[in-house]
């Protein structure tokens, strides 16, 4: 292992991105080796250090926006205003009209397609709309917004978020994490919040100096989610 190396795999965006943990540790593994084989000093050691945990905290703050879009283990309320069209079961979609909405009794499938994520009907396989953002948009271009209700984490139903405070309480408790350096914590919270009708405000991003005369806040640091603002910071 050469410096130079190292950097080349701080530099693998990729890696970063797809499996932030697994990277940020054969970085610190790397830079431990390198110390103990007298090729950096331990001041370069602790710059080293620096840089691995500054890059996996980056990655792990952008994955509460990624962490927003449609999720396999979710599941949806899909309307326009306050009329509900249908719910969305992990990839299955039932019509509201339908009162059991058995496993196998579902209306239609979303599937990736060439047209990205894509509503196909369970008979006759026409596309009843594409997923964008947070919107199921039909052919004809009707916009129905995805309202998530709860995901399936760790093997627990975890309901939306829906009390200001709560969420409050939750970002603070994100920062506290990344302050003390607790990396588990600090991810495991990441997805939690993003189980929420909020979402970090776009415009000051939750920061203490910029939030407090946030016009699109009003300093709370966070926002209601809607389509626009979800697409604004995606």
């Amino acid at each position: 292992m050469t410096v130079e190396r190292w950097h080349r795999m701080l530099d693998d965006t990729a890696a970063r991105r797809d499996i932030p943990q697994l990277y940020r540790d054969n970085l610190v593994e790397a830079a431990d080796d390198m110390l103990r084989a007298g090729i950096i000093d331990p001041l370069e050691h602790f710059d080293l250090l620096e840089l691995a945990n500054a890059a996996y905290s980056h990655e792990i703050e952008e994955q509460i926006y990624l962490y927003r879009y449609f999720q396999h283990s979710g599941n949806y309320d899909v309307g326009s205003g306050d009329q509900r069209i249908g719910i969305l079961r992990g990839v299955r979609f039932y019509l509201e009209t339908d009162k059991f909405r058995e496993p196998a009794g579902y209306h239609a499938r979303i599937e990736d397609t060439d047209n990205g994520l894509e509503l196909i009907a369970n008979h006759g396989g026409r596309s009843l709309g594409v997923i964008d953002g947070k919107l199921l948009v039909t052919p004809s271009g009707e916009q129905h917004e995805m309202f998530e209700t709860s995901r399936m984490q760790a093997g627990v139903d975890a309901r939306s978020i829906s009390d200001p405070d709560l969420y409050r309480a939750a970002l603070d408790a994100i920062q506290l994490a990344k302050e003390e350096g607790d990396t588990k914590r600090h991810v495991e919270l990441v997805g939690r919040a993003s189980v929420s009708i909020f979402m970090p405000c776009p415009a000051c991003d939750d920061s203490f100096s910029g939030r407090e005369d946030c016009g699109e806040c009003e300093g709370q640091g966070f926002v209601r989610e809607t389509p626009e603002r979800f697409r604004w910071r995606s």
